[in-house]
């Protein structure tokens, strides 16, 4: 027997509570993949939100830490409606900042609270430009609505992606600085979870994407500035995974990404593609 809609919510409503509780620790997947499925299953956000502006976020600064972790993941992990409705609670989430983000007080969350939203609407800003991605990123979704064809399109995506990831090494070193020798530091570590997961899926797809540009290409000159780009990106990526490496309860939540020690030489790579055409061609 299915469940009435009024019971789908009342057990959404229990699982936004339970994932911000005033306990000072990570939001429980168990709960957090429940929002994300909801999501999934009635193509919206609306009714998360809305139960999330129902919990105490803007009176208590752990609530409201672990309630932007779970609008993190939702952006991340849920269908592309969920992104542009979240559009729609920027005053939402200036709130959070107005009421917990102006003081280093109490349990200190409140300069993380602030850089926290300030890389949200980066993030949605982002996404509000550029419709076709997803929120992790996925290389596949990416080409089945624009492809690689245009280059120029292409080379200004792959700029901005970068930027956008700057943004997330940013933000990730803020969360470092403040993980301090107590019992807190659960829930700040937490808030890794999502940049990694994210981080991630924006390198795959410029590693993708870039692979994707040199085929397309007589000349591989015009592209050598974003190979530089990149180049750079990869080891900033590379030094925040070995970071979180070192963090035994975060490795304890998801699996960080291991990097090769050298970025992808996407020019030899092209040659090499180059070459294999060349043999497939040759005579019998």
């Amino acid at each position: 027997m299915s469940k009435s809609k009024e019971r789908i919510e009342s057990e959404l409503g229990e699982h936004v509570k339970k994932a911000v509780s005033p306990v000072e620790t990570a939001p429980k997947q168990k709960h957090v993949r429940a929002c994300i499925v909801h999501a999934y299953d009635s193509n919206t956000s609306v009714p998360f939100w809305n139960n999330l502006k129902l919990q105490p976020v803007l009176a208590d600064e752990v609530q409201c830490y672990k309630a932007l972790i779970l609008i993190h993941k939702m952006l991340v992990g849920g269908p592309k409606c969920v992104l542009a409705e979240a559009m729609a609670q920027k005053a939402f989430l200036e709130n959070c900042v107005k009421s917990q983000g102006q003081s280093n007080l109490g349990h200190g969350y409140g300069p993380l609270i602030k850089k926290y939203v300030s890389y949200l609407f980066v993030k949605l800003e982002f996404h509000a430009q550029h419709q076709e991605f997803s929120g992790n990123f996925s290389y596949e979704e990416y080409l089945s609505l624009k492809g690689v064809s245009d280059l120029n399109d292409g080379y200004q995506t792959i700029v901005e992606l970068i930027e956008l990831s700057k943004k997330i090494d940013e933000f990730q070193k803020t969360i470092f600085s403040e993980i301090i020798p107590s019992n807190g530091n659960e829930c700040r570590i937490a808030s890794l979870v999502p940049l990694v997961e994210e981080s991630f899926g924006i390198y795959n797809f410029l590693t993708s994407m870039l692979n994707g540009m040199f085929m397309c290409v007589e000349s591989n000159d015009p592209l050598l500035p974003l190979v530089e780009l990149y180049n750079v990106n990869f080891a900033n990526l590379k030094k925040f995974y070995e970071r979180c490496q070192n963090l035994p309860f975060l490795t304890s939540l998801i699996s960080v990404p291991q990097l090769p020690n050298e970025p992808p030489s996407f020019l030899t790579e092209y040659i090499n593609e180059e070459s294999s055409n060349a043999n497939d061609n040759r005579p019998e």
